[in-house]
């Protein structure tokens, strides 16, 4: 029994005596490492420094640091070109905002005139309802007058009306028997023309009137 836990921290303090090894040996190799390229940047050995900067300028983390060193740059030329950077990244956001300023503008621009035609339409809808309006009144008062007159009477007004459109509608809104006998006393052709007028929708013809 005591020979088997004797083996078994022999193994175990080999095992913890490989991993110092291993740890010692990459602690070497680093600072074995970190000799040679401090001996390379500081004397220059071989020649060798520039290339050695240009190789540590392009690791991510190193590349910061190193980049200027390896250009040979002063601290106020570093400066000047971290803030020209800054200056370039201001115009860039500066002429974004402009674009997005001009396209709104634009966009304002056109609701504008939308609002402006949609405006001037709505005027002409209310000018056209105002005489349509007034049109209609028009129109009941002489229905009311002619239904008054004998039909004779009333067939030569009708007739001699210009606007066809009018005796329409005069016709449409009097009473059915009073318009037939007005329609009867009229030339059959024109009373034909006309009867095809009152069968079509009213609206076309308050909106061609």
């Amino acid at each position: 029994m005591q020979q088997a836990e004797t083996k078994k921290n022999l193994k175990s303090t080999s095992k913890n005596s490989r991993l110092q090894n291993f740890f010692l040996i990459l602690i070497i190799i680093f600072l074995t490492a970190v000799i040679v390229i401090g001996g390379i940047l500081f004397f220059d050995i071989g020649g060798a420094k520039p290339m050695l900067l240009r190789k540590l300028s392009a690791l991510p983390l190193l590349g910061n640091v190193i980049k200027p060193i390896a250009e040979n740059k002063t601290p106020q030329e570093i400066e000047l070109e971290l803030l020209e950077a800054k200056k370039n990244d201001i115009d860039i956001r500066v002429k974004q905002l402009d674009e997005k300023g001009k396209a709104l503008e634009e966009r304002e621009k056109a609701i504008e005139t939308k609002e402006e035609l949609l405006a001037e339409k709505e005027a002409q809808l209310n000018d056209r309802l105002d005489k349509l309006n007034t049109s209609l009144s028009s129109i009941m008062e002489q229905v009311e007058y002619l239904e008054k007159m004998e039909s004779s009477k009333a067939m030569q007004i009708l007739s001699n009306m210009e606007s066809r459109s009018t005796v329409v509608q005069i016709l449409r809104n009097m009473k059915k028997e009073k318009s037939s006998s007005i329609l009867m006393l009229m030339d059959p052709l024109q009373a034909a023309q006309i009867l095809e007028e009152i069968a079509k929708p009213e609206t076309s013809d308050i909106l061609n009137d």
